[in-house]
Parts: structure tokens; sequence; C-alpha cells
């Protein structure tokens, strides 16, 4: 009995270490919110990474985290990295167009595994004069075995920190707290 109990364990974990190496390990997520403000004050919150810490939710998860800021801070270049109990990683923006939006590409590491990613916040002014904003992250978690599963589970929790941030956005654009450019 206790033979056959160990052999149905065994079995099972060696087809969840199998299906685990097979699966895709990329991911994607995005969401969107309207805001009832003007691109203009809008852009700076996400243009210049200094402004970051009012609204970002990933490093607000973190009470650990410190960021060190690159040699830019905005536009084309600009970088951060930080180191944190949970995470560590750097960002650098590769867009950076005022009436469009930022993209950024970025690593996590997790231990010896680098997990590339790209992100993007693109703006779309609306007709009413609102603005959709969208937060998308699409990338790869390279981490064996699980990094399949990671990426197969990986919407809800990322999306959820992106609707956050978005949020706060929303908030601070449509208070009229956006900062100076």
């Amino acid at each position: 009995m206790i033979k056959r109990v160990l052999f149905t364990v065994l079995a099972i974990l060696a087809l969840l270490i199998l299906v685990g190496l097979v699966l895709p390990q990329r991911y994607a997520t995005s969401r969107t919110v309207q805001i009832q403000a003007p691109a203009e004050a809008i852009f700076p919150l996400i243009a210049e990474l200094r402004n970051w810490p009012q609204w970002e939710p990933f490093l607000r998860d973190d009470p650990g985290s410190v960021t060190t800021y690159g040699g830019l801070t905005t536009g084309v270049g600009a970088s951060q990295s930080w180191t944190g109990g949970q995470n560590r990683g750097r960002l650098t923006f590769t867009v950076f167009e005022p009436q469009v939006g930022i993209e950024y590409d970025l690593v996590f590491t997790n231990g010896e595994h680098d997990s590339p990613g790209h992100s993007w916040m693109r703006l779309a002014p609306q007709t009413d004069g609102s603005v959709t904003l969208e937060w998308g992250i699409r990338g790869e978690m390279n981490v064996p075995v699980i990094g399949g599963y990671v990426a197969l589970f990986a919407d809800k929790p990322i999306g959820s920190r992106l609707e956050r941030g978005l949020g706060e956005i929303k908030g601070l654009a449509e208070a009229g707290h956006a900062p100076p450019k």
C-alpha cells in the first residue's frame, strides 16, 4: 500500500515537472483606464521616472525596495534599477513620445535567472477630451520548471497591479496633480 501511494506521488510529481518543462514561459497582459484629463496632464506622470513613486504599484508592494536612477530619468535612455526583499531589476526607456506614450525594456532578476520583458504606456486621446491610457507588459519567465506555470497564471497578479497603478495615475491627473513638465 505504501509503495503504491509513493509511486503515485512520484508519478504525479514527475508529470508536473515534465509539464512545467514544456509550458511556454512567455506572458502578456495589459489594462486600460479612461482619464478625464488631457494627455499633457498625464504624460509627465509616466515620462519622468522620479514621478513614478507617486503611482507605481510594484515597488509599493515591496517597501524594502531601493530605487537607483540612471544618468537620465526622462526621454529615450532614461533608466532605473531596483533591489528589494522580493525582487531586483532594471528598466530603460526605448520610446518617448509625448502624444503617444512611452515604452521600456525591463529585466527582472530572480536569483540566477534574468527574465526579460517589454512594457508600454500608450495614450489615446478621445473625442470627448478624455484619454484612454493603456499599460501593458509582455515577457518571459526564465525560471526552469516553474516559469511556465508562473507565465500561465501571470495575468491576474500582474493585471491587478497594472489596474492599481492606472487608478493612481487617473486620480492624480484628474485632480490636477500632474508635476511640471
